[in-house]
């Protein structure tokens, strides 16, 4: 073998290990600019779960939906009140489900976050949303995200928060 023969075979190699690490470089560029795309909807809807009006919604669906209408309403014939509070709490964790299903927010994140919460709203409204399921205007997979999500968070046996702030900072 020439010299020129390995010279040329070296800056093929050279150009190929340079095209790979374009391709990926490039790809993380791509994740990290479509995780980008979403930031603003997550934030706003972190917002949503910092108001007050929402933990109250959220405590009134948990605690006294059930003690107060019966599940044979469904959800679209609760009194006003009561269907404002169940939509509300119930939307939110479905949008939240959606971005977890999308892998926008990975899991750790988001059962760290929401797992006790996801699985008592689903238990809360579980028997109503069984019920407007049977009405023939409603499809057949309403909140079934939110179903999904709190069946995996009953599963999950992931890291709690704490122990994923210590491994985050070394301690």
């Amino acid at each position: 073998m020439d010299g020129s023969l390995l010279l040329n075979l070296m800056a093929l190699l050279i150009s190929i290990g340079a095209v790979a690490t374009s391709l990926i470089f490039g790809m993380r560029q791509l994740a990290i600019a479509r995780h980008a795309n979403y930031m603003p909807a997550l934030l706003d809807l972190l917002s949503e779960f910092r108001k007050v009006e929402f933990h109250e919604q959220y405590n009134y669906v948990c605690r006294r939906l059930r003690e107060e209408c019966s599940p044979e309403l469904g959800m679209s014939e609760l009194p006003p009140e009561a269907k404002e509070s169940v939509y509300s709490v119930a939307y939110f964790f479905q949008t939240l489900a959606g971005m977890y299903a999308l892998g926008i927010v990975e899991e750790e994140v988001a059962m760290v976050m929401v797992r006790g919460r996801v699985r008592a709203v689903w238990r809360a409204i579980e028997p109503y949303v069984v019920k407007e399921r049977e009405s023939p205007i409603v499809d057949d997979h309403l909140f079934s995200l939110l179903e999904t999500f709190a069946a995996d968070a009953e599963r999950f046996m992931g890291p709690s928060s704490a122990d994923l702030l210590r491994a985050r900072w070394g301690r």
